[in-house]
């Protein structure tokens, strides 16, 4: 970034400079700079930095180099002065370090110091506020500086500025390594190519990831060239080398591939954390043989030590998240268990809902434009995905696993009481039988007229009793949509037999008729409200993982995933608005596997295009969102599991 202001001979050395955001230029500091509207007739360029804004005064701030520190101080100005969002009392002094950002009404500034005061001369009523840790190491005086000396300086500052902020704003290797190579021009105006070495595995050699001339012309790695001496002594060593002139240096002139590319003056660090070598950069020219000095290796080897920490950190998030994948995968697993029949829901809905988020992201239409979802929120609603149902722990076994209306036992119970029905019907009409014969003392035929009449008559009993058991069977199956309950059943529920002592007893119990009257599914009333209760569980569940910052909407997702815009959903029945986009997708990806899934003990998969119906329905009804679903059915996101 360069400064268009000039700084006189005679100035201070220039250890510290303002960075104005807005304006994309750095100020060079003195002893005392005003900071305000309109320009000072008594103060020279380089002692006033004007911002021409209506919000600023036109005296509205200073900043002094006092005991070898600077201090900003509010001129009692309109809009006031604030340092990290803290608005400063006018008139009191405010110590000031290297990376504070003032905000002077709506323009933003950096200030960057290299300047290390020794405790003992900050003045002891404002010593306290500083923090100690300025002081581990003083700085010995800066030699004497030219102009020209000092805006190099100034943009080597600002380039190491730029380094510390690229290791602690970026996520990832790739974003970190392109902003290096960017920023080692800066730092070394003489170097020509940079290279980068990085080893994958902790046993393995260094491979290049990044190599780059001056122009921006990127070297292959097939067509590279490096000298395996330099690398060698660098990375067994663990030590920064500095070759001023390297044909006449006796380590490196006789190589080939030094000679070959011409290179004259090198330098190149190792990549150091804790005796770990992860890599190296290399910096080098082929036109000045006097190109870097020790202060550029000193220079490299900072920017190295700060690159090798924030590689080791991506590698400790990257193997927290491998840990919370495996963590989040384990834990489905193991809840799928449960219910093996329904084994691969969860693992399915999530690659359902990732595949229409993307989607939904891509989607142009007006009424989506306006819905971007980042890798991190695509991530958030996978795993949101993956643990939707993980409050089915709490469920009952016998309720998750439930085929039909009736439990296998109860049907096991109501069958064999048909049998016992049979029976004694059978033994209620060979009694009669063997009465009449005893007081009406029948003849041979007259008692076989009789027989014949009593077993027709339990045949036709027995056919009616098939009959009730049969409809029963119907009944028990569930049904994928709303369906009136058989009229049948109310026969049978008024049916009885006698039992040997001559007490009556129903047929159908009141309890297994309520359940074979269920309308939709094959859970009664009491057991729908088990199953539900897998949401609140769900959330109890997830709001105890302390979620990092970018998963933190994972609960909520996953809370919601049986809410229906109309309000008719649960738990909470929350409407329209109230519910997230993201769990607006995970519904219908829910509701779409739960149809056509063919590992249900309940139903057959639903086909495709039927499973389409069933969700257009709830479309019309309100309960799910038309526009998503509409992405859904376009995407065919099913398509790709």
């Amino acid at each position: 970034m360069q400064n268009t202001r000039t700084v006189p001979e005679s100035a201070t050395p220039v250890m510290a400079y303002l960075e104005v955001t807005a304006a994309g230029k750095v100020f060079p500091l003195h002893d005392e700079v005003l900071i305000g509207r309109d320009p000072q007739d008594s103060l020279s360029s380089d002692r006033f930095l004007c911002i021409p804004e209506h919000t600023v005064s036109r005296r509205h701030a200073r900043i002094r180099l006092r005991d070898g520190a600077y201090f900003v101080e509010d001129l009692h100005s309109s809009n006031g002065t604030f340092v990290l969002g803290k608005r400063l009392q006018p008139g009191a002094w405010h110590p000031l370090r290297d990376g504070d950002e003032l905000a002077v009404a709506a323009e933003h500034i950096i200030f960057h110091s290299l300047l290390v005061p020794p405790p003992e001369s900050v003045p002891a009523m404002i010593k306290q506020t500083v923090d100690a840790t300025l002081y581990a190491r003083p700085l010995a005086a800066p030699p004497a500086q030219t102009a020209g000396d000092a805006q190099l300086t100034i943009r080597k500052l600002h380039a190491m500025a730029q380094v510390g902020i690229a290791v602690g704003a970026v996520t990832n290797s790739e974003t970190l390594i392109e902003k290096i190579m960017n920023l080692i021009f800066e730092l070394f105006p003489l170097a020509e190519r940079a290279f980068i070495l990085l080893s994958k595995n902790r046993d393995e050699a260094p491979v290049q990831v990044a190599a780059r001339r001056r122009d921006g012309t990127v070297d292959r790695g097939d067509t590279l060239r490096l000298s395996r001496t330099i690398v060698a002594e660098v990375l067994q060593n663990k030590l920064a080398v500095l070759s001023v002139d390297t044909l006449a240096d006796r380590r490196f002139g006789a190589q080939e591939s030094i000679v070959d590319q011409g290179i004259r003056s090198v330098m190149c660090a190792p990549l150091l954390l804790e005796d770990e070598v992860l890599g190296l950069i290399q910096v080098d020219t082929s036109s000045d043989p006097y190109a870097f000095k020790g202060e550029d290796l000193q220079m490299l080897t900072g920017v190295c030590a700060e690159m090798a920490v924030a590689l080791k950190n991506f590698q400790l998030y990257s193997d927290i998240e491998r840990l919370l994948e495996g963590f989040v995968r384990a834990s489905v697993q193991a809840i799928e268990e449960r219910d093996p029949v329904t084994a691969g829901h969860s693992f399915r809905v999530a690659h359902y809902a990732e595949g229409l988020a993307q989607a939904v992201d891509r989607a142009d239409g007006p009424e989506l434009r306006q819905i971007v979802f980042t890798k991190d929120q695509l991530r958030e609603i996978r795993y949101a995905a993956l643990l939707h149902d993980f409050g089915k722990v709490g469920v009952r076994e016998h309720v998750l696993r439930k085929e039909k209306k009736l439990h296998h036992a109860d049907m096991r119970m109501l069958e064999q009481r048909f049998k016992y029905a049979c029976a004694c019907l059978e033994r209620q009409a060979y009694r009669q039988l063997a009465e009449r014969q005893c007081e009406q003392a029948l003849g041979v035929e007259a008692f076989r007229e009789e027989k014949r009449r009593v077993e027709a008559g339990l045949r036709e009993e027995f056919g009616r009793l098939d009959e009730f058991l049969a409809a029963i069977r119907r009944a028990n199956e569930p049904a994928i949509s709303y369906t009136e309950a058989p009229r049948e059943l109310d026969a049978i529920l008024d049916y009885t037999y006698r039992e040997p002592d001559g007490a009556a007893v129903p047929l159908l119990l009141q309890h297994e008729h309520l359940a074979l009257g269920v309308s939709k599914g094959c859970l009664t009333a009491e057991e729908r409200k088990q199953i539900e209760s897998h949401v609140a569980d769900t959330y109890s569940f997830l709001i105890l993982i302390p979620w990092t910052h970018d998963l933190s909407g994972v609960p909520a997702i996953a809370h919601g995933h049986h809410e229906k815009l109309d309000g008719s959903g649960y738990p909470m029945g929350l409407r329209g608005g109230q519910i997230s986009v993201q769990t607006r997708i995970l519904t219908i990806c829910d509701i779409y596997d739960a149809l056509t899934a063919g590992d249900r003990p309940y139903k057959k998969a639903v086909p495709v295009a039927e499973a389409l119906g069933l969700l257009e329905a709830e479309c019309r009804a309100g309960h799910i969102d038309s526009r998503l679903f509409s992405v859904f059915v376009e995407s065919k996101v099913w398509a790709a599991a």
